[in-house]
């Protein structure tokens, strides 16, 4: 659906939010159920200290992509080569401290490594682009890579889309053992790896903001009537899931909702 505010109906749709990144191709003859491809890591998080709240305002705000990649990263490599700023990030406590949180600029700066990592076993976001377009025809590989849309909050990180080039240019000029073995067919697609909007070309801007593209897009199927038969709210005796929280198969508690009320009031 995020494709549609391109205009177009033929492209690389690569989700990247806050725990999990999905890559889905769309084309006129592409099966979409096929096709998914979803990386969703989960790491614990002491909520003693850093809630996944806390984590989430620190990412918007203090983190970016490093236009420099290091052929043998290494906690030293990282610092050596940073010239980031330190930040003091306010932090409130649960019982009511106040303190500041200190954050080095190299961890400002290299924090988003982990979304360019990638191994035989654990794929990186380049990677599982890569191994998506494996999966589709031959003949619909070079649209797909010169029409790539990234959405989610995480890929409005500075320098994310710059970075991710850099990764997808470097898998196919310079791949390692493994990544020739498995991407060799996708290797003369070097020149062909174009974004949709840019923000980082010079001269461009955004028409959408990448974390609320897909609902844009939702509410254009919608007012275009493009997602088939409907059905009136008179009509409908189901129960529509709500997939912002855990707790799939039963309705809202209503103090949870209060709740969430309450936290977007603030």
């Amino acid at each position: 659906m995020a494709l549609l505010t391109t205009g177009l109906t033929t492209g690389l749709v690569i989700d990247v939010g806050n725990l999990e990144t999905t890559v889905l191709p769309h084309g006129r003859f592409i099966p979409p159920s096929n096709l998914h491809l979803s990386l969703a890591p989960h790491n614990n998080i002491p909520s003693n200290l850093l809630t996944p709240e806390l984590l989430e305002d620190i990412k918007t705000r203090v983190l970016f992509c490093s236009p420099v990649m290091i052929t043998q990263p290494s906690i030293e490599s990282y610092k050596n080569f940073s010239s980031a700023t330190d930040l003091y990030y306010p932090i409130t406590l649960k019982d009511g401290t106040r303190a500041n949180l200190l954050i080095p600029g190299w961890i400002r700066e290299r924090t988003s490594e982990v979304l360019f990592e990638g191994d035989e076993d654990e794929m990186s976001i380049a990677q599982s682009i890569l191994d998506s377009l494996l999966k589709i025809p031959a003949d619909l590989r070079k649209p797909l890579i010169s029409s790539m849309l990234f959405i989610g909050g995480t890929s409005l990180l500075p320098g994310f889309q710059t970075r991710m080039k850099q990764e997808l240019s470097r898998i196919m000029k310079d791949p390692v053992d493994y990544e020739k073995r498995r991407f060799g067919q996708l290797l003369r697609l070097n020149k062909s790896i174009k974004f949709i909007e840019n923000p980082e070309d010079k001269g461009a801007g955004r028409i959408f903001m990448n974390n609320v593209r897909g609902w844009i897009g939702g509410s254009l199927v919608g007012s275009l009537k493009l997602s088939g038969e409907e059905i009136t709210k008179e009509k409908f005796s189901g129960i529509v899931t709500d997939w912002s929280i855990g707790n799939w198969n039963s309705p809202v508690d209503s103090s949870l909702d209060r709740e969430l009320g309450n936290a977007g009031n603030k």
